[in-house]
């Protein structure tokens, strides 16, 4: 690095025209100012990410416990639905297993999110 430096003072003239020298310092300072320019801006962008992030992983853990919650109550209705099945497969009644099959079954069948596609919770 020092022989490169050497060699390029070696290659300068003795004397360098002030309007040369004027016109160098004022692209040194354009050139610090975009640097200043460029760490503002990089440094936003990194507030934004940040920010983005944060939001992001808010909505994750509201989604991530509003889902555990929905499908906690959905299976202990299944449950119930099961115990009420077995009863009626212990006393051997038909009706009781109709029930407790058929209300299991409009349970399965229906999902606990399609009524979300419509709020503005997943917007």
């Amino acid at each position: 690095m020092i022989e490169k430096t050497a060699d390029l003072y070696s290659r300068l003239p003795d004397s360098i025209p002030l309007a040369d020298a004027e016109h160098a310092l004022e692209l040194l300072a354009e050139f610090k100012q975009e640097t200043e320019l460029t760490k503002r801006d990089r440094a936003k962008a990194a507030a934004v990410k940040q920010i983005a992030l944060a939001e992001i992983t808010k909505k994750y853990d509201f989604y991530e416990k509003l889902f555990a919650a929905v499908f906690a109550e959905r299976r202990a209705v299944a449950q119930e639905f099961f115990r009420v099945i077995d009863q009626g497969i212990r006393e051997k009644n038909n009706d009781l297993v109709l029930a407790g099959l058929s209300s299991l079954s409009g349970m399965v069948a229906s999902s606990p999110l399609t009524h979300l596609g419509k709020d503005t919770l997943l917007k």
